[in-house]
């Protein structure tokens, strides 16, 4: 079993070294900036003008975010030291309060990115392909800045859809929505 997980670790490295690219400054900032739309500055922007601007139409969806967001932030902080996985590149920690996120496994971002995609898409159907699209570029976006890892991107992938779905069952079922 340890060399099988050895052998695995080893092929979602190659794999995501493949992807990450030094060479072509264009593209490290084009997915810069797409890495910046699942960061928590930008996400707690976004829901505090939701939150103040339309505030009868989205204090719904703001309220499922935001409980998505603290619900998934439990397990994304036991896996990380639970896995302790570094990431591909040295991490330079620019905030005292965040030493969890030295560690790689799962990605908050790609958590964020696709749990925010999931409850948008169930109240607003018709916009999934779009939201999705959104989720996996800033997924992908990690991967080649050297954030993460393959594995790392899709363990946050279904955890921002499980999460998402649950907050939002969740939610239905205390009649919050």
């Amino acid at each position: 079993m340890r060399n099988f997980l050895k052998k695995s670790l080893e092929i979602d490295r190659r794999i995501s070294m493949y992807y990450a690219s030094d060479n072509n400054q264009f593209l490290q900032s084009g997915f810069s900036v797409i890495s910046n739309m699942g960061s928590g500055l930008v996400f707690i922007s976004i829901l505090l003008f939701l939150g103040i601007f339309f505030y009868d139409y989205c204090s719904q969806i703001v309220l499922f975010i935001l409980f998505a967001e603290i619900a998934g932030l439990f397990p994304i902080v036991i896996l990380r030291y639970a896995t302790r996985r570094s990431r591909p590149r040295v991490y330079r920690n620019r905030f005292w309060f965040s030493p969890w996120n030295k560690y790689s496994f799962p990605s908050h971002h790609a958590c964020r990115s696709f749990m925010v995609a999931t409850i948008l898409g169930i109240k607003h159907p018709i916009s999934i392909p779009f939201l999705f699209i959104v989720a996996f570029s800033i997924g992908f976006s990690r991967i080649y800045l050297s954030k993460h890892y393959l594995t790392d991107v899709i363990a946050g992938a279904f955890l921002g859809i499980s999460v998402g779905a649950g907050a939002y069952v969740l939610m239905q079922y205390l009649k919050w929505a």
